[in-house]
């Protein structure tokens, strides 16, 4: 699995207004069950936004969800700010 960081920018930019639309659409538009581990570190990362080891808990249930990051991104497309900018880091 390839290990995504995020830039100084995006860590700037983590809003909990932000982290809330995404969890309710996540909630609203896919199966919680399938996504409870990305729905727990979202919750995690609202108490502390720009806590870096909240933040890489969200990229790494966001990682796994494989064929679910598609529907991920189509219903919170805040997500993207956990995407890494560079497609060809290691």
């Amino acid at each position: 699995m390839v290990r995504k960081s995020l830039n100084n920018t995006k860590l700037q930019n983590i809003k909990v207004a932000d982290i809330d639309i995404a969890l309710q659409m996540l909630r609203r538009y896919m199966n919680a069950q399938d996504i409870q581990p990305l729905l727990d570190s979202l919750v995690t990362l609202k108490t502390e936004p720009h806590n870096a080891a909240y933040q890489e808990q969200v990229i790494d249930a966001f990682n796994v969800l494989g064929p679910l990051t598609g529907p991920a991104l189509t219903y919170a497309p805040y997500l993207n700010v956990f995407v890494s900018d560079d497609p060809f880091a290691d």
